[in-house]
């Protein structure tokens, strides 16, 4: 182990963190409200053209969004992936403060204005490499919480009205009121067009504030953007320096497939620099899954697919190429294996089936009927329950590999998470359409337990109230030899989440000693969860006195970070190893499951290159946990299927006793 005791003795002598101390919202107004902590953006969709209905247009710049929090005063700038950015943009945040605002959440983007009024996006990313920000705007456009009252309900005009008027006396430049105009279907490309403009954004009248996409607010693009994977560059013509164009490609499902061409939009000093980075990574043979015709390959320099750029292009064709391409700039935040085409949606209503005499409406999902699919589950994320089942849909090719065969307990809000909620272990409460009951003499003395073995048993669930998905450590088949064991590493709130991922590390460290391969995943409330796959050669007991074993391991080693006794008492200022959820009947929950926390965030699992970017256990929700599962290039969990044995060696090494010996 002195791997995992080295590592243990550097943290030893470390100073201790300092614990995050959280200031108290003003409640002295009458009505006023607690000031959320945390608020994530409300997202719009990209449309295919204009919908019918009440809409206001407002002008789409081109920026970084930013969110301000203002408490007792205080103004903080936090970024769309909630970095501080305060002290990069002092004199903004003071702007904001001269308004004397109460507690306050604010809606913008930060953006760079030409002499015309467009925004500039190289510009701006220029501004922040330099550290010049004096001349940025922080355009404004909606007031989630203003002046100690939180208007996430109110309807989106009455948001922006409110939000005008607390600007009416803004005497700085660097703030800016972003003004919305009502325009029919036919008038709004030819509009945007006429005014050079990046695109417009479409808010629904009287919808309210929800921090998720949303088909409440939509996205018109006068021109299409995304990022492109760089795969090669042709030579230059005439008196051009550098190359002539850059070779793009998207990922498809079995690689990388070519999009075309972008030969305009290089500054000559972004051709000399980006010609010799290209350089540097040139190789003989092409990168895409298929080939080119030799027309297109003719005087190809072939790259690294490492690159990614963004692109503004007016159309694909049909060959799936770019049309009209101008290049914009490097996407240095996106990793290239990550980059597929985007795809707009239509605007579709939803598929009401109306019953007679006003009874409630209800949808089907997968075949299922879903009743009160308007009933709101997370008043956070303002997500519904007819979008809680799409989403158990929709991830059922990820999530139901880690359900099969496998025991399934439920966790239920029936009336949403803010309401009761209860545990199902097994099936006597209410028989659920097509969840299979399990044969009743494996879990003797009981009703029969669950399995969710299909896509229609998901969205059964969801249907029946479901939130949270557990499974237990063994399949149905050899119920009484678990197949894994799992340590939840769950801290003490106060702990910052950089004591999180050190505890991570070093579990990852004893087990690395102990040479058992573990995989992480996030657990989508506080901490992470560590798997370790079994052969299923051992009892209940054993497997869990071996996570026990570990525990304390943990524990003796670093008694001021670490415990492995539960119970808020014994957890300040530590992280408690949970090792009890290896006992027979006890369960985790699922990866890809839904947690019945504020905001719908998911368990996700994650490769262990990805631990040190982790920002916390609820980075994924519904919506960015199906988008990852979509566009993962590497299973995250690859190598999950070796099984492995514990052996009287690791016990051994842990100073340990195997029970019985």
């Amino acid at each position: 182990m002195a791997k995992a005791e080295s590592e243990y003795a550097r943290l030893s002598g470390a100073e201790p963190e300092q614990k995050h101390s959280r200031k108290r919202t003003r409640q002295s107004q009458t009505g006023s409200s607690a000031l959320p902590e945390r608020l994530l953006p409300q997202r719009a969709t990209p449309v295919e053209q204009p919908p019918a209905g009440e809409w206001r247009y407002e002008v789409q710049f081109d920026g970084y969004r930013l969110m301000a929090r203002i408490e007792a005063g205080q103004v903080r700038l936090l970024s769309r992936n909630q970095q501080d950015w305060t002290d990069r943009l002092q004199l903004h945040a003071a702007a904001l403060s001269e308004l004397n605002l109460g507690d306050s959440w604010l809606d913008g983007g930060l953006v760079s204005l030409d002499d015309d009024g467009h925004s500039d996006f190289a510009a701006l990313r220029q501004s922040f490499e330099i550290g010049r920000t004096v001349d940025l705007v922080y355009v404004l456009f909606d007031a989630p919480f203003l002046d100690g009252v939180d208007l996430r309900q109110a309807p989106v005009e009455k948001r922006r009205a409110a939000l005008k008027k607390a600007l009416k006396n803004n005497a700085s430049k660097r703030l800016r009121f972003s003004e919305s105009f009502s325009a029919n279907q036919h008038d709004i490309f030819e509009s945007a067009n006429a005014l050079a403009l990046d695109g417009v954004v479409g808010k629904r009248l009287g919808s309210p504030y929800v921090s998720r996409r949303s088909a409440d607010w939509i996205k018109l693009k006068c021109r299409l953007r995304q990022p492109f994977v760089i795969v090669g560059f042709t030579r230059p013509k005439g008196r051009r320096n550098g190359f002539g164009a850059l070779l793009l490609a998207v990922n498809g499902p079995k690689g990388l497939m070519y999009a075309g061409r972008v030969g305009t939009g290089f500054a000559q000093a972004r051709l000399k620099q980006l010609h010799e980075q290209l350089c540097s990574l040139e190789r003989d043979d092409s990168p895409l899954v298929a080939p080119v015709s030799s027309a297109q390959s003719r005087g190809v320099h072939w790259v690294e697919p490492t690159e990614v750029c963004e692109v503004e292009f007016a159309d694909w064709t049909r060959d799936g190429l770019v049309r009209q391409a101008v290049f914009l700039d490097l996407q240095n935040d996106i990793p290239a294996s990550k980059v597929v085409r985007q795809q707009p949606v239509p605007i579709k209503p939803l598929p009401a089936k109306t019953t007679p005499r006003g009874k409630a409406r209800s949808v089907q999902v997968s075949g299922v009927e879903i009743s009160h699919p308007e009933r709101v589950i997370d008043s956070v994320s303002g997500v519904q329950k007819v979008e809680l089942a799409q989403y158990y849909e929709d991830i059922a090719p990820w999530i139901l590999p880690h359900l099969k065969q496998r025991p399934v307990a439920l966790l239920r809000a029936p009336e949403g998470i803010g309401e009761e909620q209860f545990f199902q272990k097994h099936a006597d409460r209410l028989d659920i359409p097509h969840i299979k009951q399990l044969d009743p003499r494996l879990d003797p003395g009981h009703a029969a337990l669950m399995e969710i073995d299909s896509g229609q048993s998901l969205v059964s669930a969801a249907q029946m109230g479901t939130v949270e998905l557990h499974t237990w450590a063994a399949t149905h088949d050899r119920i009484e030899t678990p197949d894994l064991f799992v340590l939840d590493l769950d801290p003490d709130p106060s702990l910052p989440w950089s004591a999180m991922i050190e505890a991570t590390r070093l579990t990852l460290s004893v087990l690395d000693e102990l040479g058992l391969q573990a995989f992480l995943k996030t657990s989508g409330g506080k901490g992470m969860h560590v798997i370790v796959p079994l052969a299923r050669s051992e009892g209940w007991d054993i497997t869990k006195a071996f996570a026990k074993a570990i525990s304390l391991f943990m524990t003796r080693q670093m008694p001021q970070r670490i415990t492995a006794t539960m119970g808020p008492k014994n957890r300040v200022g530590k992280i408690f190893v949970d090792y009890l959820r290896n006992a027979r009947g006890a369960s985790t929950v699922s990866a890809y499951s839904v947690r019945a926390r504020p905001g719908l965030p998911v368990s996700v699992p994650i490769a262990r290159a990805e631990l040190d970017g982790l920002r916390n256990a609820q980075q994924w929700d519904i919506y960015t946990a199906l988008e990852r599962a979509r566009n993962l290039g590497a299973d995250p969990w690859e190598g999950y299927n070796h099984r492995q044995r514990i052996t009287a060696r690791m016990w051994e090494q842990l100073d340990a006793q195997k029970p019985g010996e």
